[in-house]
């Protein structure tokens, strides 16, 4: 059910920010004769169009309440028109340089945009949120408290162990090497720990999912990462 309200609101987000931008054939954001360029390359697209940084602002909001992960493309089109992709996962809505949505790609419709020749090759990461941090900043006094991701799984296995078996779960904070520095991470063990195949995950401070270990199918799939600092931050049994 959670899953399904958010989607909605994705969908809306896609297209109800388009009627408020406007359509294609008015624009009181770049009126006759203006000398703001409305297609090409732009060097600081969030801060110079308006429409976009209003849109990093709605989703950052969104994103403090649900669990979520949203990534913002710059790319070209057509004849080198420049334009956006918003990547919310199933549903990805492509706008122009104005703010108009040209196309959706997936969803229920399953759209592919073909015809718009967008150049996905060479997109460009500008912006993008997990779970409430942005551009990947993750920084907390108390993960199970400030961590909207880690109190969602803790609440899911705390009902599961209580309504279904009675499970040890477990979750550590740890620290692990990824992109040539030690970072922050966490290890869930959402199946049984005394279990011959007891799989634990782990998972960014952001809460993306990085590898899984142990048990018969992720035996050593984690090793590269070098976890070290174990601490055991939550124990249900």
């Amino acid at each position: 059910m959670k899953t399904f309200k958010l989607t909605a609101i994705l969908l809306m987000m896609a297209g109800g920010f388009y009627s408020c931008t406007g359509d294609s054939k008015s624009s009181s954001e770049f009126p006759e004769g203006s000398t703001q360029k409305q297609t090409g390359d732009v060097n600081h697209p969030l801060p110079d169009l308006p429409w976009l940084k209003a849109k990093v602002d709605e989703i950052t909001l969104l994103s403090q309440s649900n669990s979520m992960r949203i990534a913002i493309y710059q790319c070209t089109y057509g004849d080198g028109n420049t334009g956006f992709l918003i990547d919310q996962g199933n549903i990805k809505p492509f706008y122009n340089y104005n703010g108009d949505v040209l196309c959706t790609m997936g969803g229920a419709v399953g759209e592919t945009c073909s015809e718009l020749n967008i150049d996905f090759e060479n997109k460009q990461l500008i912006w993008r949120v997990e779970n409430g941090f942005v551009n990947g900043i993750c920084e907390f006094d108390n993960p199970l408290e400030d961590l909207l991701w880690l109190r969602e799984i803790v609440e899911e296995l705390t009902i599961y162990s209580n309504s279904v078996a009675k499970r040890h779960f477990m979750i550590y904070q740890c620290t692990y090497t990824e992109e040539g520095g030690r970072k922050v991470g966490f290890i869930v063990t959402p199946l049984c720990v005394d279990c011959r195949d007891g799989t634990a995950m782990l998972y960014r401070c952001t809460g993306t999912k990085i590898c899984s270990m142990g048990g018969t199918a992720g035996a050593g799939a984690c090793d590269h990462f070098n976890i070290a600092n174990k601490k055991l931050i939550w124990e249900i049994k």
